[in-house]
């Protein structure tokens, strides 16, 4: 299995560990980030006018110039975050032909499901790469066909990330619909940032700052609904725990999980890292890029690496503490 929950003794069941590779919370990531920025920039290149499609005739010169610029190296980008991912999966596997099993005997599973969007992800970012960076003619439809499915295949693959989690019963924090929620617009937020940071370093921010001010726009609408997706997951999450009549074991390790997230060892890295610096700074920070008239890169660097650095926390703390030491079944 992928990724899979195990206890090391403690004492008559109590004072247990889940152990949990750290290579999950990188894939967890990487997949996600990876797969948000092939879908923003899949539905960007949506509303590229026909005539500047990939493959057009008339696609020529400078605009070609300046579409390359913004989409290859986002597309190259997203790709290798994504097999970075990959890569983190499989050593978390330990063994290639089990990961194989998942595409040789497939199942409907979020496990082979998450397996295939991913790979469905990755081999389309690959294309769409080779596209925008081929001077060749071909229909525009094909483009367009490509694009469509990789926006399905990276909205799956977010998705999965967070389902994955939510489908393990073992760990009573993670029994939230708002988890998977929470881990999509994270992705989504994540992948604009990434796309915000590419653009400032090839320099096609110059070209397209009125895209980009709306992507900031967009930004701000996502932070805003991660932060409402995290207040309900959180709340719910310690309303469930709180006491009342009989205790059993999964309410104890409900608490635990809760109270270690909320104000445990990882309060800290919650709310200073994940609340202010992953969401309130972004949030912030692309306030001013939507409503400046001409471009902040220096800003927009320090508003994408806020709101990556936020993502891989929010991944950490929500693992780590489904993990909490109390976390005893059975006992």
């Amino acid at each position: 299995m992928i990724i899979e929950v195990s206890y090391r003794a403690g004492g008559a069941g109590k004072g247990s560990r889940a152990v949990f590779s750290d290579l999950v919370v990188g894939y967890l990531f990487l997949g996600g980030t990876g797969a948000g920025m092939s879908l923003v920039l899949s539905l960007l290149g949506l509303l590229v006018p026909r005539e500047s499609v990939p493959g057009a005739r008339r696609m020529q010169g400078g605009v070609a110039a300046w579409y390359r610029a913004l989409f290859v190296p986002g597309y190259a980008v997203s790709l290798l975050l994504l097999v970075v991912g990959v890569v983190c999966l499989l050593a978390d596997v330990g063994a290639i032909d089990r990961a194989l099993l998942l595409f040789v005997q497939p199942s409907l599973s979020f496990l082979a499901v998450g397996a295939w969007a991913l790979a469905a992800c990755s081999l389309l970012t690959l294309a769409l790469a080779l596209m925008w960076q081929s001077r060749l003619t071909w229909r525009t439809w094909v483009t367009r066909l490509v694009q469509g499915g990789a926006v399905v295949a990276a909205l799956v693959a977010a998705t999965y990330t967070g389902l994955l989690l939510q489908s393990m019963p073992s760990v009573p924090l993670w029994a939230s619909w708002w988890l998977p929620a929470l881990f999509v617009l994270s992705a989504v937020s994540c992948g604009i940032a990434g796309v915000l940071g590419v653009a400032q370093f090839t320099g096609a921010s110059r070209r397209f700052a009125e895209v980009l001010r709306r992507l900031a726009v967009a930004d701000v609408v996502v932070i805003v609904l991660e932060a409402v997706a995290v207040a309900f997951f959180v709340v719910l999450a310690a309303t469930a725990a709180l006491p009342g009549g009989e205790r059993t074991a999964t309410d104890a390790a409900a608490s635990a999980s809760v109270a270690s997230l909320l104000s445990g060892e990882l309060a800290w890295l919650l709310w200073g890292g994940f609340a202010l610096l992953g969401l309130a700074v972004p949030l912030v920070l692309d306030v001013l890029l939507a409503r400046s008239s001409r471009p902040l890169p220096g800003t927009a660097f320090i508003a994408a690496a806020s709101v990556l650095a936020g993502g891989f926390i929010m991944r950490f703390c929500i693992v780590q503490a489904g993990m909490h030491p109390s976390l005893a079944f059975g006992g």
